[in-house]
């Protein structure tokens, strides 16, 4: 989950995306795909301005908000599997009868007590907020003067002192970053520590992707981060917090705030190495298609696609985890033998053009031609009833 979703309003959750209008974009809540003001997107024969596009972006590839919110961790939502469930009934406007039908038990009465309970959840949830902004308000009005101790404690957490209070040995740093770098230094981020002294030494090997005295836009921040670690956003914000980035205050360039003196010998060769990285990214399409999850003991498969299959396999692992799923069948199957009973396979993949790879202009052609490939492998695998998880068309 993303740092811009945690910190949304309600508005922004409900439609799934935020405006920035310092840059003029859009940027969807749940994968970070952005629109920009001033371009059209084609979608067949129209040209969408950007924020309707962002619409249609979230529509045809996440389905809906709320499918997505309810998918989320319990812990989260404060919602149980039951009211998780009964809420995306009542969305889809389920008779009570269909209802009792769809939970195997209960009475029209105890669906009427569900609905009653989650009002009265709503009645408590809006004076809640209201509680918390009050507390919120006047606690800026007693903090305009802080105390000494306050002051110091902030600034303990500038650049500056962040090596008073934490002491890496070159041991420490290099058992920390393999650790925390499985796959070589160059490679993805398994985790984001929660322990700080951890937590500082994957930030500033992180950092050591910028080179020194170069302006960076927020989208290059982002690319070079996000081929790194998912929650790029997270880490974003962590390299300003801890002081290994500086930005302008609209966030439209980002720049090294402490550089290394020790690295100037060897500066020229690494900084080529980050120029080489950034543009292999830049310039690799994120790999879409078709894919399956596939049942080992029975065999038994669920076929889906998407232009982001990294983020997509990222997703369904979530809903299926989370208790969620679109498909009773396969949720139930996943719940009984655990994710290692279950493969993950692409079955086909779209080459986009490389000269276009990240073209906005050119999402809408991928997806139309990712769902083409879906249809023609549901056609050809028949992922239904004893073969599949997939619910088969109604109109077959």
């Amino acid at each position: 989950m993303s740092e811009q979703l945690v910190h949304a309003g309600i508005h922004d959750l409900k439609r799934g995306y935020i405006e920035d209008p310092g840059l003029e974009t859009y940027t969807c809540l749940i994968c970070g795909y952005q629109t920009e003001k001033g371009f059209v997107y084609p979608e067949g024969t129209l040209f969408l301005e950007a924020e309707k596009a962002m619409r249609r972006h979230i529509e045809a590839e996440h389905g809906s908000m709320l499918s997505y919110l309810l998918s989320l961790d319990k812990k989260l939502t404060g919602l149980t599997d039951l009211q998780r469930t009964l809420i995306g009934l009542f969305h889809q406007g389920v008779s009570d009868q269909d209802i009792i039908a769809e939970i195997d038990g209960g009475s029209t009465s105890t669906i009427r007590n569900h609905r009653f309970m989650l009002r009265e959840k709503v009645k408590q949830a809006k004076l809640f907020l209201a509680v918390m902004e009050l507390m919120e308000e006047g606690g800026k009005t007693t903090a305009r003067q802080p105390s000494g101790t306050a002051t110091r404690a902030a600034q303990a957490k500038l650049p500056g002192k962040l090596g008073e209070r934490l002491s890496i040995s070159n041991e420490e740093n290099a058992q920390i970053l393999g650790k925390y770098f499985a796959d070589g230094l160059y490679g993805p981020l398994k985790s984001l520590p929660k322990q700080e002294k951890r937590r500082v030494a994957v930030l500033r090997h992180l950092a050591g992707e910028f080179e020194e005295g170069r302006k960076y836009s927020e989208p290059e921040v982002n690319g070079l981060l996000e081929a790194r670690y998912a929650d790029y956003v997270t880490l974003r914000r962590l390299l300003i917090e801890y002081g290994f980035l500086d930005r302008l205050p609209d966030g439209s360039e980002y720049w090294v705030k402490q550089p290394d003196v020790n690295r100037k010998g060897n500066n020229d060769m690494k900084n080529q190495r980050r120029k080489e990285l950034v543009e292999e990214y830049m310039n690799t399409p994120r790999p879409m298609g078709v894919f399956q999850i596939r049942n080992k003991q029975s065999g038994k498969i669920y076929v889906t696609s998407s232009t982001n299959l990294p983020g997509a396999f990222n997703s369904q692992k979530a809903k299926l985890s989370s208790d969620y799923h679109v498909s009773p069948a396969l949720q139930k199957d996943w719940k009984t033998l655990g994710e290692d009973a279950f493969a993950f396979e692409i079955l086909e993949e779209l080459e986009p053009d490389p000269q276009a790879a990240h073209d906005l202009k050119q999402q809408k052609i991928y997806a139309d031609k990712v769902a083409q490939m879906e249809k023609a492998w549901m056609e050809k695998l028949q992922p239904f009833d004893e073969k599949g998880y997939n619910r088969r068309p109604r109109n077959k």
